[in-house]
């Protein structure tokens, strides 16, 4: 089998945990591989190939070892080639890693494929032909740290709610245990299938979480009294303009994250807070 490794290699834990899992699937007579642009870890971990990134379809699947900012930034490679993505849990929360540091013996499952796959629901952002996936969350913000955003939401062609807000939040299931848990939004079994909108200290009497159906189309129309900008899992993608719109909607695509052993994900929430 072939695995390709994203790894955060500032996290020394990270290091440690990929060193660890390189050897024990190559002593399977597993390939491994980095991006071949990824010197640093070519000279710093044995055992690894290179290969680029455009190349992933001759791969089994993508290794993650970090946080879960490292699994969705593999994330994106993952999708893009439709492969399933195992994290290993080198950071802090790890909600979408399949195992943790300490369990690397569990990846000998990986070669007779005894894991477990699950789908998770992406959102489909879209603007002036521009297209993006978001795994956790879309977010329309104010581009300074004074003034508001002034939008108004369509579902379709109906009109759903105007709010004046530092900015709006739109997630995923999976999201709902990141910035939209951070906002007050809802724990949500990521096996559901919604978008979650919530607005940020929203200049109102109503800032309730707002859950719609999967086959909703949200647009979101930028008011002409100021400008926004668009952030898509933390990460700052655009500045949308005065009386523009933005859209999203459920992806076709799905993330296929492995599960090394099978955890209740409620089960997992308790572990990981308490």
């Amino acid at each position: 089998m072939k695995f390709f490794f994203v790894i955060n290699y500032s996290l020394n834990k990270a290091m440690k945990t990929a060193k660890e899992a390189i050897k024990i699937l190559n002593e399977l007579n597993c390939e491994c591989a980095v991006d071949e642009t990824q010197n640093n870890l070519l000279n710093k971990l044995n055992g690894l190939a290179k290969s680029s990134n455009q190349n992933l379809n001759s791969f089994d699947l993508i290794i993650s070892v970090g946080g879960d900012g490292t699994v969705i930034s593999a994330a994106k490679l993952a999708i893009k080639h439709n492969l399933p993505i195992l994290g290993i849990n080198a950071g802090h929360m790890g909600f979408l890693c399949g195992i943790e540091s300490n369990e690397l013996e569990k990846l000998k499952q990986l070669t007779s494929k005894s894991y477990f796959l699950k789908q998770r629901m992406l959102l489909d952002v879209n603007y002036e032909q521009k297209h993006w996936i978001a795994i956790n969350d879309a977010v329309v913000t104010k581009p300074t740290l004074h003034g508001f955003v002034n939008l108004k939401i369509y579902d379709k062609n109906k009109f759903i709610i105007k709010y004046r807000a530092d900015s709006v939040l739109f997630s995923t299931p999976t999201g709902s245990t990141a910035y939209s848990l951070s906002n007050g939004g809802p724990i949500a079994d990521p096996n559901l299938s919604f978008i979650a909108m919530a607005p940020i200290c929203a200049h109102s009497l109503i800032s309730r979480t707002s859950l719609f159906s999967e086959t909703s189309v949200l647009n979101v129309e930028v008011g002409d009294e100021s400008e926004a900008c668009l952030v898509l899992d933390g990460i700052v993608v655009k500045l949308l303009k005065q009386n523009s719109t933005i859209q999203l909607k459920r992806s076709e695509k799905k993330l296929k994250l492995i599960y090394l052993k099978d955890i209740n994900f409620f089960e997992l929430v308790k572990n990981k807070f308490f």
